[in-house]
């Protein structure tokens, strides 16, 4: 495989100001006021062809700032960048002109990038159709919606082929049937091996599309290497992330920064690998393979058993006071060439653990978020309501919806499980889950 993208060292420092006069006293006096802010310390990192890259990390960690040095909308201060052949950046409003109509707007992206007028005169009609735009093609970009902005962007990029594709956050807007349409169109890019950086904050959507994740924190590579590998560690730094007060990040965040950046601290863990201060990140495995999963599963009828680890058999529970419910499945385990689950009442593989089971013990289904589109539709008065997605009687929360048929409700996430798009909404005041097929759009 030939390389694609080669990141080598690359930093990008930034120097802030306390107000405007130390700003202009830095013009004569560089070394003396602004406080250097290092947005990418030493970051490295290659790609090959038809490799499709997942930048993922907290906010303010430096993807987008990478994303654009290696797109060339932003020089790196130090380091170097090579890529070969094209690169199209794909970002909200990215290399749009507010003041131009949609369709002024392609005609210029496309001088741009070296097309004749004659070549985007023929190209143009498919950039229209793509982006679902219609009539508001030739209203000003000012007036378009983020959605639409991003629809447009999309469009225009995707219509160019490019060498390099670079998604930064482009699909977190907009409608789901947009969404699921460009999805389809990566994986045609995929299919005829070029190279993508997609960054998201759907680890759903990583899992689905990316072979490689490059995990940066505070500007720094945490770790580089296979998709499940490192989605595996960066769920787990979440958890913590999440429960830590803003004086214990800000403790966590200087003791990163307080050391040089630097890649001699590593581990390798098969083509992924690990950086300093990750030790705590990394799943612990013992005489069996452990795998991420993204399922949901609930305990078939029978007797069975529930065990504290695929290997041991002490302290072995009976699964009937966990039936009826719906768990995600968040580890799954080949241990005696027997197939093992992890069940949790939770998206962790720490919290609201029950055990492990037999994978013919379980029905299961894959899922995966789509998008998180904060929409609203109306409901037609067919089935019924969960507290867990596909549940039974036990887990209904609105057994029957016929009662609030026409009512409309806010649907805050769109989740693909098993063959059937899955809404997370709010009825009631609650949070339930329910099949898209008992909704309509709403007017």
């Amino acid at each position: 495989m030939e390389k694609v993208i080669e990141v080598k060292d690359v930093s990008k420092k930034y120097t802030l100001f306390n107000d405007s006069k130390e700003k202009f006293l830095n013009l004569f006096n560089k070394e003396k006021y602004g406080k250097a802010f290092y947005a990418l310390d030493s970051v490295s990192f290659s790609a090959y062809e038809g490799d499709v890259v997942g930048f993922i990390g907290t906010n303010g960690s430096g993807k987008s700032t990478l994303s654009n040095i290696i797109a060339g909308i932003v020089p790196e201060t130090k380091g170097e960048v090579h890529t070969r052949g094209d690169v199209a950046l794909i970002a909200v409003a990215a290399g749009l002109n507010n003041n131009l109509t949609g369709r002024e707007n392609i005609e210029l992206k496309c001088l741009m990038l070296g097309f004749s007028k004659q070549e985007i005169k023929e190209l143009e009609p498919e950039i229209i159709e793509f982006s679902e735009l219609g009539e508001f093609i030739d209203q000003p970009v000012k007036s378009y919606s983020s959605g639409m902005r991003s629809r447009l962007g999309f469009a225009i990029s995707v219509s160019v082929d490019p060498d390099v594709l670079i998604i930064d956050e482009a699909l977190s807007v907009g409608d789901k049937a947009f969404a699921e349409k460009s999805l389809q169109k990566m994986k045609e890019f995929k299919e005829q091996g070029k190279t993508m950086i997609f960054v998201s904050h759907s680890l759903g959507q990583m899992k689905q599309f990316c072979n490689k994740i490059l995990w940066l924190e505070f500007g720094r590579v945490k770790a580089y290497g296979e998709t499940n590998e490192v989605l595996g560690m960066y769920e787990r730094y979440l958890r913590k992330w999440q429960k830590m007060t803003k004086k214990e990040r800000d403790e966590y965040r200087n003791n990163i920064l307080s050391s040089p950046a630097t890649t001699d601290n590593k581990q390798e863990i098969g083509n992924t690998v690990i950086y300093s201060q990750t030790d705590e990140y990394i799943t612990e495995k013992d005489d069996y393979e452990l795998h991420m999963e993204s399922r949901l599963g609930h305990i078939r009828g029978g007797k069975s058993s529930v065990y504290e680890a695929p290997n041991s058999r002490e302290n072995v529970k009976s699964s009937n006071d966990f039936k009826h419910h719906v768990y995600y499945i968040t580890r799954s385990a080949n241990y005696r060439f027997e197939k093992y689950y992890l069940l949790s009442t939770s998206r962790s593989a720490e919290d609201g653990v029950i055990g492990w089971m037999k994978e013919k013990d379980i029905q299961s289904h894959t899922f995966s978020l789509i998008d998180q589109d904060n929409k609203h539709v109306i409901l037609n008065g067919e089935g019924s309501a969960f507290y867990m997605p596909w549940g039974g009687k036990k887990n209904s929360a609105f057994g029957d919806l016929k009662k609030l048929t026409d009512t409309e409700i806010r649907v805050i996430e769109t989740w693909f499980i098993g063959r059937n798009i899955w809404y997370k909404a709010i009825i009631d005041n609650e949070q339930v889950w329910l099949n898209a097929k008992y909704t309509k759009e709403s007017e």
